[in-house]
């Protein structure tokens, strides 16, 4: 229902500006910029750390949640049955869900672009290569297969929405997309390595780093590109499985 409208789809891509904003300002507090707890390649600049990441993490996160909503709004308005009844097949549905998200994840990596260049100088694609495009691509898809497994679990559990908040602040802590896992404990840092979304958000920022290593990169591309076909069975099955559990129980016009 958020996104029927354009007023509600403006004020969701204002709301990604604005959580930046709201991070650089706090940061600015403290009266510096300088972090030195950041990677040697950002200079301890904790803007353009953030910005990398606020980009990242917004694209991403919009891609999941365009699909993974898009489904359950269905439910809710009652059309799914509907749409399930046409020739469209599952894929092509789920497919076009993860589109919608990419789009409004597009809009906020275009605004928060601009953003960064004009108030702050910080151009953040000037060193994008091919392997950042391919981790975009792979994460897109990994993301696609969460929004699946999300999607088949509202409609085999149906009210799972809120917990899903809880999880994207886990994610987001343990994933490097605002503050370097450095400035964690010791003991917190290793779970970082068993949260997916960490390989997206730490490639994306290698890949726009010249004098990252060729095979450092295509070491995180290869672990994305086999958590994106992992994640997109998983979330086909799911998905697959809440469909027949929800018409055998007769609970699929409804949420």
């Amino acid at each position: 229902m958020l996104y029927t409208y354009k007023v509600a789809f403006s004020v969701s891509v204002m709301g990604v500006i604005f959580n930046f904003l709201y991070l650089v300002l706090f940061g600015s507090m403290f009266a510096t910029t300088n972090i030195p707890s950041l990677p040697a390649a950002y200079n301890g600049d904790f803007i353009s750390y953030i910005l990398v990441g606020s980009i990242g993490w917004g694209f991403l996160w919009s891609i999941m949640s365009g699909t993974g909503s898009s489904l359950r709004n269905e439910m809710v308005m009652g059309t799914l049955e509907s749409v399930l009844l046409t020739p469209t097949k599952m894929f092509t549905l789920m497919f076009s869900y993860a589109l919608f998200g990419s789009f409004f994840g597009f809009l906020s990596m275009i605004a928060l672009t601009l953003i960064g260049f004009v108030f702050f100088g910080f151009s953040v694609f000037a060193n994008a290569n091919i392997f950042t495009l391919i981790i975009f691509i792979l994460s897109a898809a990994m993301m696609m297969g969460f929004g699946m497994i999300f999607g088949g679990l509202t409609i085999w559990l149906k009210k799972i929405g809120e917990t899903i908040p809880l999880l994207q602040s886990i994610v987001t802590f343990f994933s490097g997309v605002y503050f370097p896992l450095a400035v964690l404990p010791a003991f917190l840092q290793p779970i970082a390595k068993y949260i997916p979304f960490y390989y997206s958000i730490q490639g994306l920022r290698l890949s726009m780093i010249p004098s990252t290593p060729i095979y450092e990169l295509i070491y995180y591309v290869s672990i994305i590109l086999i958590l994106a076909v992992v994640v997109n069975i998983i979330g086909f099955y799911t998905l697959k499985r809440g469909l027949l559990k929800a018409k055998k129980d007769g609970s699929l016009a409804f949420y």
